[in-house]
């Protein structure tokens, strides 16, 4: 296994690096910047939905916000 950082091929030696699993190490701003631009959210590859899938998932997202704002406010929410 290589020492280098995986993104930027520089070492992460005494650089307090991150294992990616089955990938190798990298430095752990590099790894967030790799998942920022990869647009991933606990592992979920959001790029990788299709248009409906992505419909649906912000549809949940925004239930669940409604549903934990109506935990903290006595009003009901009619549609």
């Amino acid at each position: 296994m290589s020492m280098n950082c995986m993104f930027c091929k520089k070492t992460v030696v005494g650089q307090n690096p991150v294992t990616i699993p089955s990938e190798g190490l990298a430095h752990l701003h590099c790894y967030q910047a790799h998942q920022a631009l990869r647009r991933t959210f606990q592992s979920l590859d959001i790029a990788a939905l299709s248009d409906a899938e992505l419909t649906e998932l912000k549809d949940l997202v925004l239930a669940e916000e409604n549903a934990r704002q109506r935990g903290q406010e006595d009003d009901i929410e009619l549609f």
